[in-house]
């Protein structure tokens, strides 16, 4: 196990892409085993082999759709407008935003995107700092990762056999207070940070942006709806989706005809990126059964079970370091399988673990100077990374402080599951 995690990390830290990473540390390991090919292809296969997962790249397109017909644009316009006044207006709408748009993304990626590119002129505008607005974008997006649809989520349920539906009522409620404690930091830094101009307001804008955000925010709420309520799974809610965004543009005609081809395009290339995470990662995956890794894990772990802080403490460094390493998805895939065993152990269920696994990722996606988010919006804002560094540090304390809640109180994702199960 020691040789396979070193020469995974010469390959990351040499700089190949994680695909090849990940796939190629499994077949070295296969190969030196005297192990068919044909083994190593078929695990591979099957990782992908799922119906479930179809739901990926239908959620992707859907957001592409909806982003470039300009859905996540009135979005903002309504959300700001909404609440542009408050101290921190725009940073307030910012976190807003993208919480209604992971609902329609699922990704954390897309979200860090959409809203840098969507909020990030109009911060500046107004007189934000770059490295505060960055910051609060970069936070916003890795509360995405919670947020139903997730793509994360999705794929977590697919490899760890549970419900996604599940999933996604245990998340929900960590989800809202990441995202209020958020926006809570923000409304307070706003009388240290200089004076920004206010969103002008008027109820006749305000109404105005209102009817122009329906079919955004109307997307979710059929999605998620009919995902709660047992109208259809959620691969049939995200051919829903598509079907809905769809019908949308062309009412709308903000997409013209020849630019179809590009989302198409674009949507599948997103597709084959996050499949091929997932299917490079089982083959990682079926060489560390194969080795008996989880047997070695477990009885390295057992002495750390009778203790759930020091347990805790190390499944967060743990999920925090290999996830910024791995690009969240891939970590997830190799670690919730090993570790989920040796969690119930020590008192966690399947539910409340692997939502505590997520939120961790989720962290380790936005953890400046590595997180791929952070990457995104300093891209866009045209900052360097270590200028983030500061101004995301109040988030990262409230982020953990998160985790901390979410490890020691079950309740806090396992009570919505419940009641709507019952």
């Amino acid at each position: 196990m020691i040789v396979i995690v070193a020469l995974l990390f010469v390959f990351v830290l040499a700089g190949a892409p994680i695909v090849a990473a990940l796939g190629g540390v499994g077949a070295i390991d296969g190969l030196t085993q005297g192990l068919p090919m044909g083994n190593i292809a078929q695990a591979m296969y099957q990782g992908v082999d799922s119906f479930t997962l179809l739901a990926i790249p239908l959620f992707i397109l859907a957001g592409e759709i909806l982003f470039r017909s300009g859905a996540a644009t009135r979005l903002v316009d309504f959300v700001n407008l909404l609440v542009g006044r408050v101290p921190g207006g725009l940073g307030v709408s910012a976190v807003g935003s993208t919480m209604i748009f992971s609902g329609l993304s699922g990704s954390v990626n897309a979200d860090a995107a959409a809203i840098s590119s969507a909020m990030l002129p109009s911060m500046t505008k107004a007189g934000y700092r770059k490295e505060w607005s960055s910051a609060i974008i970069a936070a916003a997006s890795g509360t995405g990762i919670l947020i139903p649809p997730s793509i994360t989520i999705i794929v977590l349920a697919t490899v760890a056999n549970l419900s996604i539906t599940r999933l996604f009522l245990a998340a929900s409620l960590p989800a809202l207070l990441v995202g209020v404690t958020k926006m809570l930091i923000i409304m307070y830094r706003a009388r240290l940070e200089p004076a920004v101009e206010k969103v002008e307001f008027s109820v006749g804008a305000l109404g105005s942006a209102f009817v122009w955000a329906i079919p955004a925010l109307g997307a979710p709420l059929i999605i998620l709806g009919g995902i709660f309520l047992g109208i259809f799974t959620a691969t049939e809610s995200a051919a829903v989706a598509v079907a809905y965004v769809f019908v949308i543009a062309l009412f709308q005609r903000t997409i013209p005809w020849k630019d179809w081809v590009g989302i198409l395009f674009k949507s599948g290339r997103t597709s084959a990126i996050v499949l091929s995470l997932v299917g490079v990662a089982q083959i990682l995956g079926y060489m560390l059964a194969y080795d008996q890794v989880q047997v070695q894990v477990a009885d390295f772990a057992s002495a750390l079970t009778g203790n759930k802080l020091v347990f805790t403490a190390f499944i967060i460094i743990v999920f925090w370091l290999l996830g910024a390493l791995l690009d969240g998805i891939p970590a997830l895939i190799l670690l919730v399988p090993l570790f989920l065993p040796i969690a119930e152990t020590a008192g966690f269920s399947d539910i409340h673990f692997s939502i505590l696994a997520i939120a961790i990722v989720g962290i380790s996606l936005v953890t400046p100077p590595i997180g791929t988010a952070c990457f995104i919006v300093t891209g866009v804002a045209g900052i360097k990374m270590v200028k983030l560094v500061r101004p995301m540090l109040p988030f990262m304390a409230v982020m953990f402080a998160t985790i901390l809640v979410l490890a020691f109180v079950p309740a806090f994702s396992e009570w919505l599951p419940s009641v709507v199960g019952n």
